[in-house]
């Protein structure tokens, strides 16, 4: 068996002796003074790793300017789950008044299969019978599986959010693709 999960692992071991570097090199830099978004903007996107920096610099965001809430495929599962919940808090608590859902070309989450994300994880080790209990639950299994459909997904989330009996009506939701190749971003009809 692997390392136990509590364990620092060798990449946030170099990211902890990273950090101690940064903050000596930038001491006296400014940084924004609140957490609230300046722009008034939340944006939903996917995880994907080569969003990092694309997606900000995109967007033409700097530090301070927007909140980010990043789930696999830009996707509402959970009216009341965690980016539901980081977007009502944003708006109720942070002074969101727009929101943009930006889904991304080649994104791994489009055509996934949940049967195929459970071997993923019982070949990285899961609990077995954690993955049985799963694999019999049609509620979970749909939770785990992806998206048919990029424009789609995204048209699916604008419209959740939208239709959020606790989103504002006067809050703007608006959908948009992003390639991950060129940074383009197409507008997502309803």
């Amino acid at each position: 068996m692997g390392q136990e999960r509590g364990t620092v692992g060798p990449v946030v071991g170099r990211i902890l002796a990273t950090n101690r570097t940064y903050v000596e090199a930038t001491r006296d830099a400014a940084r924004p003074a609140s957490g609230r978004p300046a722009l008034g903007l939340a944006v939903v996107s996917c995880m994907d790793a080569r969003l990092t920096r694309l997606l900000p610099d995109a967007l033409g965001l700097e530090d301070g300017d927007a909140a980010i809430v990043q789930a696999a495929g830009a996707t509402i599962i959970n009216p009341y789950g965690e980016v539901m919940r980081s977007l009502l808090v944003a708006i109720g608590e942070l002074g969101v008044r727009e929101v943009l859902v930006v889904g991304h070309t080649d994104c791994g989450t489009c055509g996934m299969r949940a049967e195929h994300l459970l071997e993923a994880l019982a070949q990285a080790d899961s609990d077995a019978q954690a993955l049985a209990e799963v694999e019999t639950d049609r509620e979970l299994m749909g939770r785990l599986a992806g998206f048919e459909r990029l424009e789609g997904e995204v048209a699916d989330s604008v419209r959740a959010i939208r239709e959020h009996p606790l989103v504002p009506r006067t809050v703007r939701v608006t959908g948009c693709t992003i390639d991950v190749a060129t940074g383009e971003l197409v507008l997502v009809e309803d």
